[in-house]
């Protein structure tokens, strides 16, 4: 970031704050619940510009756990092998499959602690 220029996630995070101290304690009940899934959405979006490639990185380990097919030679990137898995699901090849089950959860759960 060069001089005063402001960077993707510090425009996220201050437009996190406007919107949780000034915008949010205005706003009637549904309103005040719809402006949440807004907030909750710019916290992804500024976790992911932050952190993605390190979620990237932990995600396509995590998938890499799962054993499903010979394609699965661990040198997929993470888009081919998301929609391989995508595909193996549709067709109820991974039903019961508990190291994906696994996997996901950790997913999760790492998708989860970047947006706190």
């Amino acid at each position: 970031m060069k001089g005063g220029e402001a960077d993707a996630v510090r425009l996220l995070s201050l437009a996190e704050k406007e919107i949780a101290t000034e915008i949010l304690p205005g706003l009637s009940a549904d309103a005040r619940y719809r402006m949440r899934l807004v907030l909750n959405a710019l916290k992804i979006a500024g976790a992911e510009l932050r952190d993605g490639g390190d979620l990237k990185a932990a995600t396509l380990a995590q998938l890499q756990t799962v054993e499903t097919t010979p394609q699965g030679d661990g040198a997929e990137t993470l888009g081919a092998m998301k929609l391989r898995l995508q595909a193996l699901l549709r067709q109820g090849e991974l039903d019961g499959n508990q190291a994906l089950h696994r996997a996901l959860v950790i997913i999760a759960e790492e998708r989860g602690r970047l947006i706190r």
